[in-house]
């Protein structure tokens, strides 16, 4: 019996002495958690900066907006309110600003280099240029800006039009019903990528649906997304527990197609005469060129970035044309009275279409397809840089805010207005439009890093726009009292994961009267 009681007695005080410890680091945690965010809101270098307590003090409300795919549209809202300057964490600031992009973005002797929190790795860790450190970057660039030349783009136009043209047939075979103009977008442009990447027929035209490799893409950016939030705090480990088995399947499985068809584009190399990527990647190869790996993840970085945006932007410019008939008519009267065959919409041609480009100009500009901060980290080196006439210390996050400083009413009068018109040398120097700041839409980046894919947007952009309006009269479906049946917040009720989540967009096709005879 005594042994009984001295075992209680033990256990207590052991249990006792549990609890006084545990009480102790949760008084320990909360006296530190309290610290850290009086330290960041009172006493922190960027404590001067403006912007909501909250988001000074933790980072808890950017990754709520970022989870719930809806931070494009707070930023905005927070630059609105506080101007072109934010403070969005604790050592975050975001910018509107052309001098922003300029010193951030642009030519330096000490890069400013990608903040390695939000920095994303391959599914094999090699470095692609995306992600790459600036000695990786500038090597690979060196090699893969060969195969995004002016001429590469000329000897290409081939397969460009190829394409355009299966975009039309899909288009012709199915348009006695409401088509997802969209999601034909979206095949013409992976299938051209995918081709001119790695020499792999996707084949989502010729069956007018996505291709796995294709369906995959929103939930693996998605889970991206994710993955940034989780290396910010610390446990990028836990990513196995917030990324399906699906997902992460898929990606692994989009990583090895992409290396096997790379596979058989090398071997066939030199008994194919196809001006592809591949072609211009492994003529101008050296022993400081590219590895076979790098090879493998830069086809797969570029057939997925390049065809995702283009597709995006396509959507975009068909969407705010239904939406302004005024702008609609501009632009297919210029089409048509350019063209009297589908043979002459070359690129050459088209890039002479000037309101169709301001239209591409003013859908980049409202709806650009990267919508969100590329994270940059002030050198370490350097004892801190000035932006927009304040100091920066060492080691600051710091970025520009696509969606933000796109829509910003400090850089655009009526930034909320669709208005090709601006981008019109007739209209953009005189008003109203004379004071937007037309330098601060960058929408294929800036300086060193910006987007080697840009000529090749334009060109694919331009060619396949015009041939859509040169061939067809384009309406909204029509419910069952005639009315139009138009989602009028298509653009600003989408989630943003790094990739606009885009619903249907449905359109009505008719051939446009008098062009084909």
């Amino acid at each position: 019996m005594g042994n009984q009681i001295s075992a209680l007695m033990s256990d207590s005080i052991v249990f006792s002495l549990f609890l006084r410890i545990s009480y102790l680091g949760l008084i320990l945690s909360i006296i530190y958690v309290l610290a850290a965010l009086t330290y960041n809101v009172y006493f922190h270098p960027l404590k001067n900066y403006p912007g909501p307590l909250s988001w000074a003090a933790t980072r808890i409300p950017w990754c709520w907006y970022q989870y719930h795919g809806v931070n494009w549209r707070k930023i905005l809202e927070l630059h609105a309110r506080y101007g072109h300057v934010v403070r969005i964490g604790p050592n975050e600031l975001s910018y509107t600003s052309s001098e922003a992009w300029r010193i951030i973005y642009g030519h330096r002797v000490i890069e400013m280099g990608k903040d390695p929190v939000f920095s994303l790795h391959t599914p094999t860790g090699v470095q692609n240029i995306l992600v790459a450190d600036r000695p990786t970057h500038t090597r690979q660039r060196r090699l893969l800006a060969h195969a995004f030349s002016e001429k590469a783009l000329r000897e290409q136009e081939e397969i460009l039009q190829s394409y355009t043209d299966q975009l039309i047939r899909g288009l012709e075979a199915r348009r006695q019903d409401a088509v997802d103009i969209g999601a034909w977008f979206m095949f013409t442009t992976f299938d051209l990528i995918a081709d001119l990447s790695f020499g792999d027929n996707v084949g989502c035209l010729e069956k007018g649906e996505y291709d796995p490799y294709v369906a995959a893409t929103p939930a693996i950016s998605k889970e991206l997304q994710y993955y940034q939030m989780l290396k910010y705090w610390g446990i990028a480990w836990a990513r196995k527990w917030f990324m399906p088995t699906s997902v992460a399947g898929a990606r692994m499985a989009n990583m090895k197609r992409a290396m096997s068809t790379v596979n058989n584009r090398i071997e066939k190399n030199g008994s194919v005469d196809r001006k592809d990527f591949l072609h211009y990647i492994l003529a101008a190869n050296d022993e400081k060129g590219m590895s076979r790996q790098e090879i493998d993840v830069n086809a797969f970085s570029i057939s997925t970035a390049g065809s995702e945006s283009t597709a995006t932007a396509l959507s975009g410019a068909i969407f705010y044309l239904l939406q302004h008939p005024a702008s609609y008519a501009s632009a297919t009267r210029e089409v048509r009275s350019a063209f009297h065959a589908p043979e002459e919409i070359t690129m050459s041609e088209v890039k002479k279409l000037k309101y169709l480009k301001a239209v591409l100009q003013e859908t980049l500009r409202l709806y650009p397809p990267v919508a969100v901060t590329l994270p940059r980290r002030v050198p370490v080196e350097e004892d801190g840089v000035f932006i927009a006439g304040h100091p920066v210390p060492a080691g600051t996050t710091v970025g520009v805010n696509y969606y933000a400083a796109f829509h910003s009413p400090y850089n655009f009068h009526l930034a909320e207005k669709f208005a090709p018109e601006r981008w019109l040398p007739e209209h953009s120097d005189h008003a109203p439009y004379a004071n937007d700041n037309r330098d601060v839409v960058q929408p294929f980046s800036y300086g060193p890093r910006n987007c080697l894919g840009k000529n090749l947007a334009w060109a694919e952009m331009q060619l396949i726009l015009a041939r859509v309006l040169w061939h067809y009269d384009i309406t909204w479906p029509k419910d069952k009292l005639g009315r139009p049946e138009v989602d009028e917040g298509w653009q600003l009720n989408q989630k943003l994961y790094g990739f606009w989540v885009k619903p249907p967009l449905r359109v009505c096709l008719k051939p446009a009267d008098g062009i084909r005879k």
